[in-house]
């Protein structure tokens, strides 16, 4: 015969592990983004290639592709985005300096230390954003990145995304004035972390659109984790004017 007190004793417990897994999984999405933090902090080399797909109006789409090349002693960076119709974009990185050159302009900008950060941070709207993702997170304690601080993380579950088993979040983003602190570029966040190396494979962005419009940012990736990457791939001279 049950006892009630052997009842009581089992539901107590049944109870405290209800609210000790509820908080587990309240902190699993925070928990797996800084735990993409610090990988990216801690890598030695890196590589990817991947793409950003621009979904706009009833219709439109506008398809853009890049590889990333990084080795952080010694130094060395390359980004290289191309943009759809023909444009291209580059910033590159030697342990003196890093440098940008624009296709449209046939300019190189050089950016010797200690003043390199405008490289990649003012490079955002040429890169269709790419430059301030990933590059971001290389140099965590270098940038300032947003694209692992999302408001209200949520684990959304599991989901394969080329064949890797991905960990999905999803939040809210968005831009801040410094001097005012007002919100802008409000925008609905969902992350694909891979569960076994926690590199970012895919990221959407939906901004806020006119009825019947869409404006969204889907950015993929293909990254390599502690890449063996030879002197070529951070090669690049851009072109005489």
């Amino acid at each position: 015969m049950v006892t009630r007190s052997w009842r009581t004793a089992v539901a107590a417990t049944l109870g405290v592990a209800f609210l000790l897994g509820f908080d587990a999984h309240a902190q699993s999405a925070e928990s797996i983004l800084q735990k993409a933090r610090d990988t990216y902090g801690q890598l030695k080399s890196y590589a990817d290639t991947g793409s950003v797909m621009n979904e706009y109006g009833s219709s439109s789409v506008d398809k853009h592709s890049f590889s990333t090349a990084f080795s952080r002693s010694p130094r060395h960076f390359l980004l290289d985005f191309h943009k759809q119709g023909g444009d291209q974009y580059v910033i590159w990185a030697d342990p003196d300096a890093f440098h940008t050159w624009w296709k449209t302009t046939g300019q190189q900008i050089d950016y010797p230390n200690p003043n390199n950060v405008p490289a990649i941070g003012m490079s955002g709207q040429n890169t269709a954003q790419a430059a301030l993702k990933i590059p971001t997170l290389l140099w965590g304690k270098t940038f300032s990145s947003a694209m692992l601080n999302i408001a209200d993380a949520q684990l959304d579950g599991a989901e394969a995304i080329g064949g890797r088993h991905c960990h999905r979040i999803s939040g809210r983003a968005s831009d801040t004035y410094t001097a005012t602190h007002k919100e802008v570029n409000i925008r609905k966040v969902t992350l694909w972390i891979d569960a076994d190396s926690f590199l970012v494979r895919k990221m959407t962005e939906e901004f806020k659109a006119l009825p019947g419009q869409r404006s969204r940012m889907i950015t993929t990736y293909e990254p390599q984790a502690n890449a063996t990457l030879d002197d070529a791939s951070f090669r690049f001279t851009a072109p005489a004017e």
